[in-house]
């Protein structure tokens, strides 16, 4: 084998890592024998088998089968209450962790240690005393190996939670005389807008912040991008993800085609617009068992062109697979009936970027947003039979009470149409535009502090006080409270969202 590549843990175990996945799809597609472990997925299961119960095992049955015993190749999708309890158990048996590991706390999308994960030398020191990821290695990665005998082996690092992990992988690789690759979004995003790069490079082998083709002696003329040729790869991981149907990452851009948000960290990003027969290949190089389950495509856009969208319809739609992603709520998606023909062709659940009720505060960070044509986003998308999960954004600099009211009008009378709340308290990315003109907008940056050398937001104050914390208080007493909007922020899971929210069961939506 040519390329191994690896997902440590620890992310949620629902779906493929989509990075990792489309490298290995592009690599595959070039004719470069190439494989994905997902040492994620082996590592919660190898939980779970230890930890075996009745009441366990009901929940991920139902997680895997919610049409029910007997009826395994049916699928009716999730109900949110049934959804919510067995999400329960898993989150109530994964405590047991701390007692087998102690120091270490896991969760269904993350893992707490004895150090801080900003800071890769205390968490050596803590993985020198007590490691809870070598029996995983020894179990998973030593048959694979000696099997596959790969020429090089790269490590997708994608998240801080997965930081503990590959610092632990690339140490039991070392002793096995393997020098791995490691790379993935965590180190570019670091590139472009946070502290420590440097620092983390320092304890991994050298990274790689480019896209992939870097493997394979950088882009040329004719082979300009790892997107424009994609073949479905190998899995190695023969454990089901914890999903009732397959999860296929794709993308139909990079980039974002609005590109004008002050605090965005991905400004600099290069547009890629993806070829609908890129797409379709893909998709039609799926084995057929997969297919035979329906997947769920979840389109990886920061928020997907409407034009590239069009395009890409007329593929799912012949093929039959559902799918959804993310989006500016925009009058874009009003043209031309877009939302209807979206659900008519696969859509079942659609991200939108709401953000706020004020327009004045939208207008302040340059978001290019309307509340009005949210709201009419919003309705159009629910009338459609698409699911909505509406992110909202609290804590901006300079927000009011007055900000704070708009967006919870806009919440309480669109709540027919607002199936799912992501409530997020903003963080500020280091050396982003809003970050340079803080003191425009009346913000205090803290002073760095050498407490963590890993650092990808900035604290700051407004008036002395931290916007966050009137924020959450907001949130709490008056959008979770409010009798419109609750049966919303209820119905949203604390872990296996996105994937998960799109195949539940709701009046008035399409089936999944």
């Amino acid at each position: 084998m040519e390329f191994l590549i690896l997902c440590p843990p620890v992310a949620t175990p629902s779906e493929t890592p989509s990075g990792a996945f489309l490298l290995a799809s592009g690599l595959s597609a070039r004719g470069h024998e190439t494989a994905l472990l997902d040492l994620n997925l082996e590592f919660y299961w190898a939980f779970f088998e230890s930890h075996r119960s009745a009441d366990l095992d009901a929940a991920l049955d139902y997680l895997m089968h919610p049409g029910g015993e007997g009826r395994r190749h049916r699928f009716d999708g999730y109900l949110p209450e049934r959804h919510r309890g067995a999400t329960g158990v898993l989150h109530k048996k994964l405590c047991a962790f701390s007692t087998d590991h102690p120091g270490w706390q896991l969760s269904l999308m993350d893992i707490e240690g004895p150090a801080a994960v900003h800071d890769p030398a205390g968490l050596l020191e803590a993985l020198a005393k007590h490691d809870p990821f070598t029996p995983l290695y020894d179990a998973c990665l030593n048959p694979v190996l000696d099997q596959e005998r790969p020429k090089r082996v790269l490590i997708s690092l994608a998240y801080l939670s997965q930081l503990p992990a590959t610092l632990s992988l690339v140490h039991w690789l070392k002793r096995k005389g393997v020098t791995p690759t490691v790379g993935g979004s965590l180190a570019s995003s670091m590139a472009r807008t946070a502290k420590g790069l440097d620092h983390l490079a320092s304890f991994l082998p050298p990274l790689d912040l480019g896209d992939g083709l870097g493997h394979l002696g950088g882009p040329t003329p004719e082979d300009p991008h790892l997107l424009d040729r994609l073949a479905f790869p190998r899995l190695l991981s023969k454990r089901p993800y914890i999903t009732c149907r397959p999860i296929l990452p794709l993308t139909l851009s990079t980039g974002c085609f609005w590109n004008r948000c002050l605090f965005c960290p991905d400004r600099d990003l290069p547009r890629y617009l993806a070829k609908a027969e890129t797409l379709q290949a893909f998709l039609e190089s799926a084995p057929p068992e997969v297919i035979a389950q329906r997947p769920l495509i979840h389109l990886l856009d920061s928020a997907m062109p409407p034009a590239v969208l069009r395009r890409f319809l007329p593929v799912v739609r012949n093929l039959g697979l559902p799918f959804y992603g993310f989006a500016r709520p925009s009058h874009h998606l009003l043209k031309d009936d877009l939302l209807f023909e979206a659900a008519e062709s696969g859509c079942r659940m659609v991200q939108l970027g709401v953000e706020s009720g004020s327009k004045a505060l939208l207008d302040r960070f340059n978001k290019g947003l309307v509340p009005d044509e949210a709201r009419e986003v919003l309705r159009a998308a629910a009338q459609a039979g698409i699911r909505t999960y509406a992110y909202m954004l609290f804590g901006l600099p300079g927000e009011t009470a007055e900000d704070w009211q708009l967006t919870l009008d806009l919440l309480a009378e669109e709540s027919a149409s607002i199936d799912f709340l992501n409530l997020s308290l903003f963080n500020l990315p280091r050396d982003c535009e809003l970050w340079h003109r803080a003191s425009e907008f009346g913000m205090e940056v803290a002073a760095d502090r050498n407490d963590y050398p890993l650092k990808l937001y900035q604290p700051f104050t407004c008036n002395g006080v931290p916007p966050r914390v009137p924020a959450r208080k907001f949130i709490a007493d008056c959008i979770q409270a409010h009798p419109n909007i609750r049966p919303a922020f209820l119905r949203t899971p604390r872990a296996f969202r996105a994937a998960h929210l799109a195949l539940m069961r709701l009046p008035q939506r399409r089936d999944p």
